[in-house]
């Protein structure tokens, strides 16, 4: 019989100079196939146990055939937009503003080249049927209706203008809802540029006499935004009111300027942002804040409203 060194020899082994009695040989004896076989049976357990080890170990190796499959780029693949958390994990989003916000406006080349898909989303039915929807801007995205009289969205102004043949509609327009002047729609384009510039900033550092890219002042954003769509603009808060349109808060839409002066006159005018629509407008606030979107407040009212 084949034995294991424990490290503590038996007591039969140890040289005593006597002779056990025969009770004892029995015993010891008997102890030595017992202890034998439970160290052959720890054995065994142990090499169970690594067998399970290195079947856990295979399965962390295992693809996963049945997950998601992540997408090529980031950006818009026809149904949703794609972006790399700060882990570098692939997650998605529905919405363009969520999609700016995460990967700070940039946007890859195969969803400005499928701008036509983004338009085939369906409202739900309930939605429609409570009659919730108006044509145009709400926020977060442009709605109209199809061929079919269905509800569309599109987060593109370009295709939003293409299936309403011009027709702003909406909050995004001044009340307007028949086709527009090819003049109107060129600015409307323009002034859409400028508003898609500005989100893509999104949580971009304020920055105190900031032209960009990496940072902007209040009116620093309004001018390089306005000049991607080709409007130009002065660079000062109340230069750039004297360079607008003034306008009352019922005719406000999206892309026109807000600004507040301290002491209520247009040549205290120390602060401008571009008007979303829905009561929101996107500026840089002050030192110490990013780039942002806020909410017209009674406690924070603008005092002037420009058109540019």
């Amino acid at each position: 019989m084949t034995t294991v060194n424990t490290g503590a020899p038996d007591v039969a082994d140890e040289p005593t100079g006597q002779h056990a009695p025969a009770t004892e040989a029995r015993s010891a004896t008997a102890t030595r196939p017992a202890r034998a076989g439970r160290i052959r049976r720890g054995i065994g357990m142990a090499a169970m146990i690594a067998v399970g080890v290195g079947a856990i170990g295979l399965g962390t190796g295992v693809s996963p055939a049945a997950a998601e499959r992540a997408p090529a780029h980031a950006g818009w693949d026809g149904s949703r937009y794609w972006f790399k958390d700060s882990q570098g994990q692939w997650r998605w989003t529905s919405h363009y503003s969520v999609y700016l916000a995460r990967t700070g406006g940039a946007e890859s080349s195969s969803k400005s080249t499928s701008k036509s898909s983004s338009a085939a989303s369906s409202t739900s039915a309930s939605k429609s049927s409570n009659g919730g929807i108006k044509q145009g801007w709400d926020g977060s995205r442009y709605w109209f209706k199809n061929s079919k009289g269905e509800w569309r969205w599109t987060s593109h102004y370009d295709v939003y203008l293409q299936r309403t043949g011009g027709s702003s509609g909406g909050s995004s327009s001044s009340g307007s809802s028949g086709g527009a002047s090819s003049g109107s729609v060129a600015a409307d384009r323009n002034v859409e540029a400028a508003v898609q510039y500005a989100l893509a900033q999104l949580g971009k550092p304020f920055r105190t006499a900031g032209n960009g890219p990496d940072g902007y002042d209040c009116s620093g954003l309004v001018q390089q935004s306005f000049r991607r769509g080709g409007i130009a603009l002065p660079r000062v808060a109340n230069d750039q009111y004297a360079a607008t349109t003034p306008i009352k808060a019922s005719q406000l839409r999206r892309g026109d300027l807000l600004f507040w002066s301290p002491n209520g006159t247009a040549r205290g005018i120390q602060h401008v942002a571009i008007y979303l629509g829905n009561n929101q407008y996107l500026e840089a606030a002050r030192p110490g804040t990013r780039i942002r979107i806020s909410s017209i407040s009674k406690g924070y009212y603008p005092a002037f409203m420009g058109r540019p």
